[in-house]
């Protein structure tokens, strides 16, 4: 009995020694996981702090590559606005490109034709230059000519000048001798119509322009013969003989004097005639007629 206790006693010793082993072993395995797994949380710390960093930096980063990408955004638009403008661009000079190549190929077949009418010109050109040498032979023969006319033509114009000279000193005179002996004739004349019977009236203006038309004495040819006295005498006498008073005026310029007709109307009162061209004027002292300036002037009926 007591042996069987021992056994039981040995026994529960046995077990308590293998289970108190079997806890002691479980307890350093358990120790060294803790070990194991602290080591693996310091581990994991350290790499949670290491994260931490590169998450800062990441943020960091990823906050520089935010304004980054808002520049870019920016840029992207801007780009998109000019790849835009340059694409209508393109097509607007494409268009310009069509135009000038059609009107390159026009000016093309132009200089064709250019070069084949400077190939003529110049053919021209020689022929001319033959020509020229010809005319400035005949140009230095006819300059010889044309100095002798020259010296003519001078000759002649004094010689003009001096009949011009003479001619209206000769219209002075007449003119002069026609006023002088005008009184008169006058005087004679009306005792004749007086003792005829006959006399003259004053036209209306109506009548004066119908008697201008009528009369030829316009188609007179002037000569150093027949002058503006001749002209005014004749348009006179035609007019007396229609029936109509009619005045001689003479005209004295500066160097010179004329001499013309008139009419005193019964409607429109006094009008000057031309006889030489059948054209009414108007005349008065210090007036410009025929480029010569009026001094004096004056009516005889």
């Amino acid at each position: 009995m007591v042996e069987k206790k021992a056994v039981v006693l040995f026994l529960i010793c046995v077990v308590l020694a293998v289970g108190l082993v079997g806890a002691l072993m479980m307890l350093n395995q358990k120790d060294a996981e803790l070990q194991i797994k602290t080591n693996h949380i310091s581990e994991l710390e350290s790499e949670k702090f290491s994260l931490a960093s590169q998450v800062s930096t990441l943020q960091y980063d990823l906050s520089g590559l935010q304004s980054e990408t808002t520049s870019l955004t920016n840029e992207k638009t801007a780009l998109q606005t000019q790849v835009s403008n340059l694409q209508t661009e393109v097509t607007t000079l494409e268009n310009e490109k069509g135009t000038l190549e059609t009107q390159v190929s026009t000016l093309q077949t132009n200089v064709s034709s250019l070069q084949n009418e400077v190939t003529s010109l110049e053919d021209d050109k020689t022929g001319l230059e033959q020509q020229v040498s010809v005319l400035q032979t005949n140009a230095e023969s006819l300059q010889t000519h044309v100095d002798s006319l020259e010296y003519e033509r001078g000759s002649l114009e004094t010689q003009v000048a001096n009949l011009t000279t003479e001619v209206d000193n000769l219209e002075a005179e007449v003119i002069i001798s026609y006023s002088s002996g005008y009184d008169d004739g006058y005087a004679q004349g009306a005792d004749d119509i007086i003792q005829s019977g006959y006399y003259f009236i004053d036209p209306t203006y109506d009548e004066a322009i119908a008697f201008i038309n009528s009369d030829e004495t316009d188609e007179n040819e002037y000569t150093p013969d027949y002058v503006c006295y001749d002209f005014t005498a004749d348009f006179i006498n035609n007019a007396a003989q229609a029936g109509y008073r009619c005045g001689f005026v003479y005209i004295e310029f500066t160097h010179s004097a004329h001499a013309v007709a008139c009419f005193n109307t019964t409607d429109m009162g006094l009008i000057y005639i031309e006889p030489q061209s059948d054209e009414i004027i108007d005349l008065a002292v210090g007036q410009t007629y025929l480029n010569y300036v009026i001094v004096k002037m004056g009516i005889i009926w």
